[in-house]
Order: C-alpha cells, then sequence, then structure tokens
C-alpha cells in the first residue's frame, strides 16, 4: 500500500468526548484525574499529551460514564480500538537474543501473514531507516550476560515492532524516554514522517520535551487537576502564553514554561499557590475559546472500520499462521538463550550425573530396594523449573492485537514438548544404567516415556504459576510449595491408604507425581528378583513381605503388592498423565488470558 489512493484512512478523525477518570482508594472514592476532557486528532497529526490520559484513550483504565471516542463518526469500543491502534509502552518487552531487525520482522509477519518475504524486508528497512537503526540491525537487543543494542537504541526497537504495522492510530508512551535530544528529536521526526505518509494518528506522553523535538508535535494537551488547561497547534502556546501576561524566556520551552504554572507538585515547598495558578491558567484559556462549541463534523466519513489483514485470512488460517511463526521464534529463543534455556539443559545434565554417583549400582540386594523407589520419587519430584521468558513479550502483543492467547500458547506447547524431551533423554542416558535400574531395552524406553510425561505435566503447571506471578523468586516459592504439596499426598512419604480420607480421596487421586511414580517403580521391579540379605536364627528376613520365603528372595511384584500399586494398568495410568498435562495447559491459557486484561 504504497500510493494514497489505497489508504483511505489518511483523511480519518479520532475524536475523544468527556473523559473522565477518577483513582479510588481503599473504602472511598478518590480524585479525579481526568476531568471532562475532549480533543480531536486527524491523521498525519502528533498530539502531546503532559499527563496520564493514554491508557484512558487505549481503553487501558475505564472512564466514568458519559465518556465517548469514535473513528470517522463510528463508535469505538476496547476490542475495535484494539483492531485500529498500537501502544507503545514505556518498558522494553523484547527478547534479548533476537536481532533488530528479527525482532521487527516477527512484529510484521504477526501482523501481517499475507505479505510477502520481499514487501516484509522492505517495510522492515524503511522503518529501520527512519528510526536510525540500521547500523545495529543485525546486532542482538542483549541479555544480563550478553551486551546488545543500547538502552536508546532499544527503546527505538520497541516503537519500530510497533510502527511497522502501520496502524491507523499510534499511541506512545514516553517513546522519547533514554534517548539524548538529538536521538529524541529525530525519533520523533521519523514518526511525524511514517504519520504523514502512512495517515497515521499519533497521541504520545512526553515529558520535558526540548524545543526540536516539541516542534515535531502538530498538537499539544495540558492538564491540571484533570481539567484541560490548553489544547491546540504547538506552535500557538508561546503565543498563548504571551497573550496571558508570561511570556517564555529566552531559554525555556513554552511546554516547560507552561507547566511552570500547572505543576502542583512543589507547590508547597517553594511557597507558591499552585491553585490559583491553576485557576488563573484554565480561565484565560478557556476565554481564548469560541462562545460557542462547535462538534467536530466529518462531511463524508470512510466506510466503517475495515477489516484487519487477519481477517480476510480467515479465523483458522491466522491461528495457524500465529503458531507457526511464534514457534519459530520461541525455538530460535530456545536455541539462542544460554542463560535461561542452556543453563536447564546443564541442571537436568547435573541432576542425572548426581543420581549416578550417588545411587551408582544399586544391584539386587533387598536392602537396596527402597534407594530404588527413592530414586524413582526423586526423578518425578525435583525435575520441574519455573520458566516463562516470553511472558512481558505476550502481554505487549496481545494487548496491541498482533495474536491471541491461544497461538502463544500452541506454540509454547509445541517447541517446549521437544525441548524437554532433549532433557529428559540426557538425564536418563546419564542416569539409568549407572545406577542399575532394570535391564533391557523395553525398560528403559518405558522409564524414558513415563518421565518425559511426568515432566511435561510438571512443567506445565509451573508455567500456570509464571504466568500469574510476574515476580520471579515468588513464582519460585510458590511453586516449590505447590510441589511440596504434591509430594505429601503422592504415597511416598506416607501410605495412600494412611492419608487422610480428605486428602485421599480429593488431592491424591490429583496428583501428576503419585501416577508418574507408580508407573516408574511398576516399570522397574516389575520382573526383578532381590537377594535377601537379613537372618534371624538362621532363616531369611526380607525388607518386604515375600511369597517366596524358602528361596531367599522378594519379587518386585511383592514389593509393589505390599505398597499397593502393584496392579496399574500402563496405559491408563499414561492416559491419566496426558489428561492432567491437558488441563494443565487449559489452566496456562485461562491463566494467561485473565492477566493479559
Amino acid at each position: 500500500m504504497s500510493s494514497v489512493e489505497k489508504k483511505p484512512h489518511l483523511g480519518s478523525t479520532l475524536s475523544f468526548r468527556h473523559l473522565s477518570y477518577q483513582a479510588d482508594t481503599k473504602g472511598s472514592k478518590g480524585r479525579l484525574l481526568v476531568d471532562d476532557v475532549s480533543l480531536t486528532v486527524r491523521a498525519g497529526e502528533l498530539l502531546a499529551i503532559l499527563s496520564t490520559l493514554l491508557d484512558i484513550m487505549a481503553f487501558r483504565k475505564s472512564p466514568l460514564e458519559g465518556a465517548s471516542a469514535s473513528l470517522n463518526g463510528e463508535t469505538l469500543t476496547a476490542k475495535s480500538m484494539q483492531k485500529v491502534s498500537t501502544f507503545v509502552e514505556q518498558e522494553d518487552a523484547l527478547l534479548g537474543v533476537l536481532t533488530v531487525r528479527e525482532s521487527v520482522s516477527y512484529a510484521l509477519r504477526l501482523h501481517l501473514p499475507l505479505l510477502s518475504r520481499r514487501d516484509i524486508a522492505a517495510r522492515v528497512n524503511r522503518v529501520l531507516t527512519a528510526l536510525g537503526l540500521q547500523s545495529c540491525a543485525d546486532q542482538r537487543i542483549g541479555t544480563p550476560i550478553s551486551r546488545g543494542v543500547s538502552g536508546g537504541q532499544k527503546r527505538r526497537v520497541t516503537a519500530a515492532c510497533a510502527m511497522v504495522t502501520f496502524p491507523r492510530i499510534l499511541l506512545l508512551d514516553e517513546v522519547t524516554s533514554g534517548l539524548d535530544s538529538t536521538s529524541a528529536r529525530e525519533v520523533m521526526s521519523a514518526i511525524r514522517t511514517l504519520a504523514i505518509a502512512e495517515g497515521m494518528i499519533v497521541i504520545a506522553t512526553i515529558h520535558q520535551p526540548s524545543l526540536e523535538t516539541l516542534a515535531q508535535f502538530t498538537d499539544i494537551l495540558l492538564l491540571a487537576e484533570g481539567r484541560t488547561c490548553f489544547c491546540g497547534k504547538v506552535d500557538e502556546l508561546e503565543g498563548f502564553m504571551e497573550r496571558w501576561g508570561h511570556p517564555v524566556g529566552k531559554f525555556t520551552t513554552p511546554s516547560d514554561h507552561a507547566m511552570n504554572f500547572l505543576n502542583a507538585d512543589f507547590a508547597e515547598s517553594t511557597g507558591s499557590d499552585a491553585t490559583v495558578n491553576v485557576r488563573a491558567f484554565r480561565e484565560f484559556y478557556l476565554s481564548t475559546l469560541p462562545a460557542e462549541t462547535v462538534a467536530v463534523a466529518v462531511a463524508a466519513p470512510p466506510p466503517s472500520i475495515p477489516e484487519t489483514e487477519h481477517g480476510q485470512a480467515g479465523l483458522l488460517g491466522t491461528l495457524v499462521w500465529n503458531t507457526l511463526v511464534l514457534s519459530e521464534r520461541t525455538a530460535v529463543n530456545y536455541s539462542r538463550n544460554l542463560l535461561a534455556y542452556g543453563v536447564r539443559i546443564g541442571m537436568y545434565a547435573g541432576m542425572g550425573l548426581m543420581l549416578a554417583t550417588i545411587w551408582i549400582r544399586l544391584g539386587t540386594d533387598d536392602s537396596t530396594i527402597n534407594d530404588r523407589l527413592s530414586v524413582h520419587f526423586f526423578s518425578v519430584a525435583f525435575l520441574a523449573f519455573v520458566l516463562l521468558e516470553e511472558r512481558a513479550v505476550y502481554y505487549r502483543e496481545t494487548k496491541n492485537g498482533l495474536y491471541s492467547t491461544l497461538p502463544f500458547v500452541l506454540s509454547n506447547t509445541l517447541v517446549n514438548m521437544p525441548f524437554l524431551f532433549i532433557c529428559t533423554v540426557l538425564f536418563t542416558l546419564i542416569s539409568y544404567w549407572a545406577i542399575g535400574l532394570h535391564p533391557g531395552g523395553a525398560a528403559f524406553f518405558r522409564f524414558l516415556a513415563f518421565l518425559y510425561l511426568a515432566i511435561l505435566a510438571a512443567e506445565s503447571q509451573m508455567l500456570i504459576i509464571a504466568s500469574l506471578i510476574p515476580i520471579f523468586v515468588a513464582a519460585l516459592a510458590i511453586g516449590a510449595f505447590v510441589n511440596g504439596f504434591w509430594m505429601s499426598v503422592g504415597g511416598y512419604f506416607i501410605k495412600a491408604r494412611s492419608l487422610p480420607r480428605f486428602w485421599f480421596f480429593s488431592f491424591h487421586y490429583m496428583d501428576y507425581q503419585r501416577y508418574a511414580f507408580e508407573l516408574l517403580a511398576n516399570s522397574d521391579l516389575r520382573g526383578l528378583s532381590f537377594r535377601c540379605v537379613t537372618s534371624l536364627n538362621g532363616a531369611c528376613v526380607c525388607a518386604y513381605p515375600s511369597s517366596t520365603p524358602e528361596l531367599c528372595t522378594v519379587s518386585g511384584g511383592d514389593v509393589l503388592r505390599y505398597l499397593e500399586i502393584g496392579d496399574i494398568s500402563y496405559g491408563k495410568w499414561a492416559a491419566i498423565l496426558i489428561g492432567i498435562t491437558l488441563i494443565f495447559r487449559i489452566g496456562l491459557y485461562f491463566a494467561l488470558k485473565a492477566r493479559s486484561k
């Protein structure tokens, strides 16, 4: 879409009427942060806001009754606003192992599945050039252990990921924070150029802009005590202040000079009467307005908000496309992210080595039976970790409508499964034969399969915790508590029949560790015979009741019957583990969806 004829939104008009917002405090209603604000922005215009009004415009906070928003005369809702707008937040939520070009390309591919690779490359290069990112286009964003682009460049990458989709409405939350004055000016200049060329409406919060940066905006809105104190062209603000009798000084920007009268944060320490200043400022502004407020009229509004490219591709096609693109990006992240995933592989290898050297060559004496059971319990209870590195990126991208929750969960599952399988194989190869578990290929592959199902369930559970609790240490603590809870009711530390009835008939049957432990124990012990090494008065004394005391042996079946887990079905128990994993994955979907709201 390079020509004006293909862009009917070039004449778009965005209007907000009677926006009010009240911050509630505990037990009472707080003060009005926004009080009856109305404004209009047209395509190609850049509106600077020196307030927290942006969240209300983006429908991220609910205004009081009576507020309305419209695009070309058509009422906007939270859902329709998400379709036509992109919100650039203050935090730079990016995957550190991706390059600048890859980060922007993935954002575009997720938004426009019908674009060819040539068109994707052309649009990405255009945005990177406009934002001054060509010099670092093939440099990685950076991780805690690998230095990447600078903070200012990272800020521009976040803006590029939003702008490359060319949304009709671009909402910027302090996009110039962390940038020097020259970079801030160039970034805003690039945004203005693209806004005019693509017919975008740009609304940005910005604090203490330089004169050159402020000049890139067409309009400015100043609020004090939640009320509009100035709304007009940037180049009119200086004249406004002069007419009021407070001309702008030689080394002061018009916006900073105006805020000196509107900022009440330090009024008490300076001894000034901020309320009087604000009232006088607002009264003079109102006196400059026409006697009658004329509503913005759009002579020939364009058609209804058009279907996005996603809608044209079809819901099923979009789901498949987004799942594939997200899977590709997640796979790249897994393969490059040494800190997050290389360390995890090392931990699985370390756990396997630890078991192999501590429980080494257990043999078939009956004194080693409990040691075998401990190996199985350890394997299912201590191989899960809390990690959802893509969470912040997911929140940013889903709020901007790049994709929904389902493709994110599906892609995470598709990439997570082979990664966990590699970890399971590594752990099993290191520990299984060194410990001396049930010999034979069939028993080895059963152990591998059952342990893999257990780790899948544990990982799925931990992902739910990580999605609900954004603080890593807190998520780790809750994860440890939940893991300990399942260990307590699983039937290893205390026999299942000895559990209080409530725990036995409820959580014991929900415990994935219980089913995994019983599968591993049966796979290992069935078919084995253990020599009883203790004697009393010349008679054999076995560690478990034996069906063949005359042979001075106890079979694995005897042990399983004593533990009351000998009659399980491999297929049924494995199906239950798969079912629990599916339930956890569905829970992850709803947890992410709830948090993203």
